[in-house]
């Protein structure tokens, strides 16, 4: 995957360099490494290109300000970039190592001195050939209809290959707003050619062009990032900690809570016990090959802990916080019309802060009241670390304007030395 994001797409994280890469100049990436049922791993990534246009501004300039141009440039970019039929056969006599054994086993047609660049090109449009054949091709099994509800609905499948899908030039529809690309073969999944040459194996490829589109996109990404999996050593772990406290003696436990524990220990461990991981998997974790790949750095925001401490200062209006408690107190308040009465209930409801300063000593007694937990450095050593509220508002007089939000994803904590 590094090799496929520096070499194909041109991006070096690990030097800094970027570079014009197959797509373009890519700006920004985000792929997640999945698991199939049989445990070979693939990877969904997202590719950001620079200069690339969202869905809203690619609709405005082709819809609303009929930029002719800019369509027909960005058609012609999309037809280069992406393809969806088996190329022809340039010669049935030309053998290459893909015609002799699977083209996912071979590495493809390297250039020799002894072939021009004429006869170079034949080669590897033969092996380009044989490699969609073996890997784009789609074959209609039961999961293609699994979320088939059965007659009358129509039997169509999910992946959307279907042998009538045809489309010769691709356009766009100016009803819609939607992007129809050329399909020249409906049952072959769309891949771009010297991807294919390069990773030689079933690939796929979309642009993200319209609404519709990205928020499908979106959700599906999304939806195998976010899939949990419970990894081997946090599952252990937890069998462990199991294991430790229902084993824990209490003598004023039953005969009924005892036999309660046990078939509780004995499902954790069945459960554990029937976790299957590949080989792949393993061989992935041990080399720490990783299970993501990223461009760029995230920063997690942990907005309940900023919620709360709103909420401490300011849970309620003013006025209602005294009304509320003031009518815990009963009717019987109500009809009493003494003065001397009424000020012993002025006395025993607290009366809502009528000015700034009584919310400013609310909120430093929160801050101060609150606790900092500690970490460990990478020597093992104890350092306090407070949580993200008080580092917002501890901040430097030069971070006075800036945003949570732009505080906890621009500004890095150092330790001082």
């Amino acid at each position: 995957m590094k090799s496929f994001l520096s070499a194909i797409l041109g991006y070096d994280k690990a030097s800094g360099v970027v570079s014009e890469g197959i797509l373009g100049n890519v700006k920004a990436y985000y792929g997640c490494v999945e698991s199939q049922g049989r445990g070979t791993l693939h990877c969904h990534m997202m590719v950001w290109l620079e200069g690339g246009h969202d869905p809203n501004e690619i609709k405005q300039r082709i819809i609303e300000a009929n930029d002719t141009d800019f369509r027909d440039r960005l058609l012609a970019f999309l037809d280069d970039t992406i393809l969806n039929a088996i190329p022809s056969d340039p010669d049935p006599q030309i053998s290459v190592p893909s015609t002799v054994h699977h083209p996912c086993a071979v590495r493809g047609v390297a250039p020799h001195s002894a072939c021009d660049d004429h006869q170079t090109k034949i080669n590897r449009q033969k092996d380009l050939h044989h490699l969609v054949k073996a890997c784009q091709v789609h074959k209609h099994n039961l999961t293609c209809f699994k979320y088939w509800k059965g007659p009358p609905n129509p039997r169509e499948c999910r992946f959307d290959l279907d042998e009538n899908h045809y489309c010769e030039k691709s356009h766009v529809d100016y009803e819609t707003g939607k992007i129809c690309l050329r399909c020249l073969n409906g049952m072959v999944n769309n891949f771009n050619a010297s991807m294919l040459e390069a990773v030689r194996c079933n690939m796929d490829i979309k642009f993200i062009g319209s609404g519709a589109s990205a928020k499908a996109i979106l959700y599906y990404i999304t939806d195998y990032i976010t899939k949990f999996q419970l990894k081997a050593h946090v599952a252990y772990a937890a069998l462990d900690m199991a294991r430790r406290k229902l084993s824990e003696f209490d003598p004023t436990d039953d005969d009924l809570t005892v036999r309660a524990k046990e078939l509780i220990r004995k499902s954790a461990h069945a459960m554990i016990s029937h976790q299957e991981l590949s080989s792949q998997q393993v061989a992935a974790y041990l080399m720490e090959f990783g299970d993501h790949y990223t461009s760029h750095e995230f920063r997690n925001l942990f907005w309940t802990s900023f919620e709360n401490y709103v909420d401490a200062i300011i849970p309620l209006r003013p006025e209602s916080v005294h009304e509320k408690q003031c009518e815990k107190r009963g009717p019987e308040y109500e009809e009493n019309d003494s003065s001397n009465e009424v000020e012993d209930d002025q006395d025993r409801c607290p009366q809502p802060p009528e000015e700034e300063e009584s919310l400013q000593d609310i909120a430093d007694a929160a801050l101060g009241s609150d606790e900092v937990g500690l970490s460990v450095d990478d020597d093992g050593n104890l350092v306090p670390r407070a949580n993200q509220v008080q580092d917002y508002q501890l901040r430097s007089s030069e971070l006075c304007t800036m945003c949570v939000w732009d505080f906890v994803a621009q500004v890095e904590k150092q330790k001082i030395k």
